[in-house]
């Protein structure tokens, strides 16, 4: 009884801290989904509504996004997201945090990599608001965006061309 108490504990342990991790899917579908099917696919990924309008985001044009974590307390998360949804736009930003828990570029990389073997139109630019090289993919009119600042890996997806407006 004690062995299957220790099996239930560690397989309910190890299926919450996958189901923490950022997948391709969530990453190629995220403008496709309305607020509500946004935050159920955040929700079955353990992730937690931290804020509901974020007055200052690190990007202006985020202002008034919804932030979830991957900890109920967001300064704890590791994998954030920031997103946007509007009649007109929809931006979403996610970052991928190394902290105490878990080393997520690990996470990252595989993310990166599925997206280069997914997507086959991949070019870059220097972003002069950041000062760092961005490496975009597009599919579908959706760009897809991935940059490092400082040593925080940044995916952002939009329906919208983001070159003069959120990296400038």
């Amino acid at each position: 009884m004690k062995k299957l108490i220790v099996i239930s504990i560690a397989i309910l342990s190890f299926s919450t801290a996958s189901a923490q991790l950022m997948s391709l899917g969530f990453v190629k579908n995220c403008m496709g989904y309305n607020r509500t099917a946004y935050e159920n696919e955040l929700f079955k990924k353990h992730y937690f509504k931290v804020e509901q309008a974020v007055e200052n985001p690190q990007n202006a044009l985020l202002k008034g996004a919804t932030s979830y974590s991957n900890e109920k307390d967001a300064a704890n998360g590791e994998i954030k997201v920031l997103s946007l949804i509007t009649e007109k736009q929809k931006i979403t930003e996610i970052y991928f945090v190394n902290g105490a828990k878990n080393e997520y570029s690990k996470n990252f990389t595989e993310v990166y990599n599925q997206m280069v073997s997914f997507f086959n139109n991949q070019t870059s630019f220097k972003s002069a608001k950041y000062n760092v090289d961005v490496t975009k993919f597009t599919k579908d009119k959706i760009a897809y965006y991935v940059y490092k600042l400082k040593e925080i890996m940044v995916i952002v997806v939009s329906d919208l061309k983001l070159e003069e407006t959120y990296f400038k």
